[in-house]
């Protein structure tokens, strides 16, 4: 048998039983749950990150240009509302859900 995408095994010709999981050994949907909130919150952060750099480069080269100037501090403004935004769905999820958020996945 041949192991592919995720722990799934192909189903040989000859009938072999073939194990159909798609999580690998040991991780739970709470385990995978765990690892695409982490995936998420770092893509945010990455995304905030390139949004920021952006808009400092865009200001940097807009020289006298008003327009190039507004339009940087627009794309500044929009990433910092992005941030806050995530931090109330962040809060509001860790008050919902009994035990919070937890994004340790050391458990795993």
């Amino acid at each position: 048998m041949e192991r592919f995408f995720l722990g799934v095994w192909r189903i040989m010709a000859d009938g072999v039983k073939a194990e159909t999981s798609i999580l690998p050994d040991g991780l739970t949907i709470s385990g995978l749950l765990k690892i695409v909130f982490n995936v998420l919150v770092y893509g945010i952060g990455a995304a905030a990150v390139l949004g920021v750099l952006i808009a400092g480069i865009q200001y940097m080269t807009a020289r006298d240009n008003e327009s190039q100037v507004a339009a940087a501090k627009k794309r500044l403004y929009e990433v910092v509302i992005g941030l806050i935004a995530w931090a109330a769905m962040f809060t509001i999820l860790n008050w919902l859900i009994p035990g919070g958020v937890n994004f340790d996945t050391t458990d795993l």
